[in-house]
């Protein structure tokens, strides 16, 4: 099919604007430990290639693969097969930044022990993000031929709806919220070129790129996108500030406090990093707990649970032996909390008094008014049964203020009160409130057979276990 003529072409044209922080990282620590990816010019962009290779692999399994391959192109495997290969069907610019003035910004991350709740020496780094809300230019093209036509406008509105619907991650750290980007939909523009001598125009504006002069098509017209397979385990959780909240971020103004809570632009975060760490340590303290002493089968099932649920990377010098997550935790933007300074010592344990140059600033945040809503959400793709146990234990620990989150929990700080929660996982949706006693004997079976199925994977029967 590659020497047939291309009959026609449709053009997807708008603005992608970031709605978490975005990283693609050029592999070099000159500005901080992680750079992010410019131009030539110093300026922000996404390169064609991530946007390209996330929108092949979400759209893997959704068609037939052989013409799933033809459209996303292929080289031939070995040198003495006739065909050489298909170039692709689709043809992506690099996105730009809109605004030529905007700079990367700068976030701290740490290492945390499990064990110990401290941070690991020498473990803090920090890395550039470009910042949520910046907007970049979209230009994507599509060609078809008559054998593939139906296909690949099919393939197109199919990839207009991902961007649309807010399907797309890119970039590094998307399981801790970050690279969600969505189309504009009032900057979309389609149009579609058809070449044929009854339409001899439509090659002239193609070939002098005059979209205008061409009316706009909507997405329903390419036909009826593929079914993309989003059945996700997800705990979408509302919750209000008990007292105070406080994830550090430090300024270089000497004038500035000591730490004050983490902003991303205008407005306070709660970063999906630390969540998920949190979210992390709690499940596997469950999972330790709950599992079987006695057994060493147990122990490496609930080292599985943790492995399979939040990836890892083997700290030898091995470093391909690795699994990416697949539990994803978004960033959440708090309400307009009050921040205030606090000052505070240290005191010395033997004297009674205070240590010298030990005074120091912060200034958390403070909640404790119930229309203040922290929404937190929690997603896991190819989700088991025993892992949905797993996440609704963490759950209820938060729920319930056992659980907290960012920094100086010792002295009360990140606790949290839930007010509602939605599970929603292979067409069932569960919503509890505040008091659980609201739910059906149904939806109170379904959760407890999540949680039974936990304690049975991590603990054999009794028979099993003394045979």
């Amino acid at each position: 099919m590659q020497n047939k003529p291309i009959i026609g072409k449709i053009i997807v044209q708008g603005e992608v604007e970031c709605l978490s922080p975005l990283h693609i990282g050029n592999g070099k620590d000159e500005r901080s430990d992680l750079d992010v990816l410019l131009d030539a010019q110093g300026n922000l962009f996404i390169p064609a290639t991530s946007l390209v290779g996330v929108l092949r692999h979400a759209t893997k399994n959704i068609a037939p693969q052989e013409d799933w391959k033809t459209f996303w192109g292929y080289t031939s495997e070995k040198q003495d097969e006739q065909e050489p290969g298909q170039q692709s069907s689709m043809r992506c610019s690099d996105l730009i930044c809109q605004s030529q003035t905007l700079k990367p910004v700068i976030r701290d991350g740490i290492e945390i022990d499990n064990i110990t709740g401290i941070v690991k020496k020498q473990r803090k780094y920090d890395y550039e993000l470009v910042e949520r809300g910046t907007r970049f230019k979209l230009n994507m093209e599509f060609s078809y031929k008559e054998a593939d036509k139906e296909f690949v406008r099919r393939m197109a509105a199919t990839i207009y709806t991902l961007l649309n619907d807010k399907q797309i991650r890119l970039g590094a750290k998307t399981n801790s919220g970050f690279g969600e980007v969505f189309l504009l939909e009032n900057t979309a523009k389609i149009y579609e070129f058809e070449f044929s001598p009854a339409t001899k125009n439509d090659v002239l504006y193609w070939l002098t790129r005059n979209f205008s002069a061409k009316q706009p098509i909507a997405v329903d017209t390419l036909g009826t996108p593929f079914k993309i397979n989003t059945n996700l385990f997800s705990i979408n959780a509302s919750f209000w500030l008990k007292n105070s909240l406080i994830v550090r971020s430090y300024s270089a103004d000497p004038d500035a406090p000591d730490a004050t809570h983490i902003m991303s632009g205008k407005n306070w975060i709660l970063p999906g990093t630390s969540l998920k760490g949190a979210i992390r340590a709690r499940a596997e303290r469950i999972a330790n707990t709950i599992f079987d002493v006695s057994k060493t089968e147990s122990k490496a099932k609930a080292d599985g649970i943790m492995r399979e649920l939040f990836g890892y990377v083997e700290e030898d010098q091995n470093k391909d032996n690795k699994k990416k997550a697949r539990i994803r935790v978004k960033e959440a933007v708090l309400p307009q909390f009050v921040s205030e300074m606090q000052t505070r010592i240290k005191v010395d344990r033997f004297t009674g008094g205070t240590i010298e140059s030990a005074l120091f600033e912060t200034m958390p945040l403070f909640g404790g008014k119930l229309d203040k809503i922290i929404n937190l959400q929690i997603q896991v793709r190819d989700c088991q049964e025993h892992e949905a146990g797993l996440l609704l234990l963490v759950l209820k620990d938060l729920w319930t203020g056992d659980l907290a989150v960012g920094g100086e929990k010792n002295v009360g700080r990140g606790v949290f009160q839930g007010i509602q929660a939605i599970i929603e996982w292979n067409g069932k949706k569960i919503c509890l409130e505040e008091d659980f006693g609201k739910m059906t004997t149904q939806q109170k079976e379904t959760l407890q057979g999540y949680v039974n199925a936990l304690n049975s994977y991590l603990q054999p029967p009794q028979e099993e276990a003394h045979a």
